[in-house]
């Protein structure tokens, strides 16, 4: 290709991005104008502009959580045949969570109709696929497209933020976009990550390209987590490349797990790392503890509330199992400061676990310090798992229950944590 030839594909390039791409500020205002009217509880027009939304948004799985909200505010309503095709358009799309469909007080105008049960069946469907541990997709396709576009970028470094989102974000998969949605949320901060670290992402990137290799090793994990609990289902796991905030989390496509934060090795230069993201960065061989970290939060039964010992024992359940399934635990960092100060963090731990805020316990980097390591609501809620699992003579009903909780104060109490520790 002639340098002509490079400079007008550029220009088509920098043109394409704007081009019938939704108006941020379109959705913003939408956003609003929603919220308002669900406030007021005007849930037909509110229903009508989750719809509008579901035609701004870009990505496949906003779109269909659009969709679904209309769904709800319409069956609020009683307009059963709009909600109808509001639940189809986001089944349509991808949305398949059936529990949560039966047990949404949004949709009980719903339930006793045929057309509501047929789209239950036909999303019952997809989830049946997600059986066998031996199916489930692994997809690494993120991960050569992110290098693809950083290769692009080294020869137009003033067209980052554009080659990113055209040839990064929006060919990816739908993993890779929930990822998007949910985590790096802004190309212009993801540019801003990858630039702060210009020696640490070359260095990192053949460990990345091996993520491939490993998947024998995590479907190995998979199918211990089936012979443990039978239950268990396999959805599809997406390896991506984000923004370095998080390893990974999960979406109703599938459990999404950050790369470039498992791919440590010696000779990997640490120099432009926070301290947080220095202890955060694991080695690759620590891969399939982190996807079973992911993939207990796609199966364990969701709380009702919102309090600091759901969530901790959320977290500490999610390590322990996957400790269980891998041998490794996902954040043993905790641990070493964990044992050795326990009683003391229980104190503490206990004035804040009834509450609603996990400020000082989960998701807290800004408190990292090299005296007392952040995040330390996952090490609590470690040790009630597994004083939980040592209690209980028949394990898998130990695991069963620990995925299943009801009443988490009965779980703690069951637990005989507070007991054990007072007798070390």
């Amino acid at each position: 290709m002639t340098k002509k030839s490079v400079a007008v594909v550029l220009l088509l390039l920098v043109a394409a991005v704007g081009y019938g791409q939704p108006s941020t500020m379109r959705l913003d205002s939408l956003q609003a104008q929603t919220r308002r009217a669900m406030r007021t509880n005007d849930l037909i027009k509110g229903a009508s502009l989750y719809q509008q939304q579901a035609e701004v948004e870009k990505y496949q799985t906003a779109k269909a959580n659009a969709h679904y909200n209309a769904a709800c505010a319409y069956a609020r309503a009683s307009a059963v045949e709009q909600a109808l095709a509001e639940l189809k358009a986001a089944a349509k799309l991808g949305w398949h969570n059936v529990a949560l469909a039966k047990e949404d007080d949004d949709l009980v105008s719903l339930r006793q109709l045929p057309e509501f049960n047929a789209i239950l069946r036909r999303m019952s469907k997809v989830e049946a696929k997600q059986l066998n541990p031996r199916k489930a997709k692994l997809v690494t396709s993120d991960i050569d497209l992110f290098w693809k576009a950083y290769d692009a970028t080294l020869k137009n470094p003033g067209l980052k933020e554009e080659i990113y989102q055209q040839q990064y974000f929006d060919k990816g998969t739908v993993g890779l976009q929930d990822y998007y949605l949910s985590k790096i949320r802004s190309t212009h901060l993801f540019v801003k990550n990858l630039d702060s670290k210009r020696a640490f992402y070359p260095a990192i990137r053949s460990n990345t390209e091996q993520v491939a290799a490993m998947k024998k090793q995590i479907r190995a994990g998979f199918i211990k987590l089936k012979e443990l609990y039978p239950p268990a289902w396999f959805p599809s796991v997406y390896f991506v490349i984000g923004r370095f905030n998080a390893g990974g989390t999960v979406s109703g496509n599938g459990m999404l797990i950050s790369a470039d934060m498992e791919a440590r090795s010696a000779a990997t230069p640490l120099g432009e790392l926070t301290l947080w993201e220095r202890n955060n960065l694991g080695a690759l061989d620590e891969l399939p503890a982190i996807v079973a970290h992911e993939h207990i939060h796609i199966i364990q039964k969701k709380p009702k509330g919102r309090t600091l010992l759901q969530g901790a024992i959320h977290e500490g359940m999610a390590d322990f199992l996957a400790e269980l399934i891998t041998g490794k635990n996902p954040n043993a960092r905790l641990a070493a400061y964990g044992n050795q100060h326990e009683k003391e963090l229980w104190v503490n731990f206990q004035q804040e676990m009834a509450g609603t805020s996990w400020r000082n316990w989960i998701a807290n980097g800004d408190q990292e310090t090299p005296e007392k390591p952040a995040d330390l609501g996952y090490y609590m809620g470690y040790k009630i798992c597994q004083a939980y699992y040592e209690e209980l003579p028949d394990k898998k009903q130990a695991i069963y229950d620990m995925l299943n909780i009801e009443d988490y104060p009965a779980f703690l109490a069951k637990s005989r944590y507070e007991e054990k520790l007072a007798l070390r």
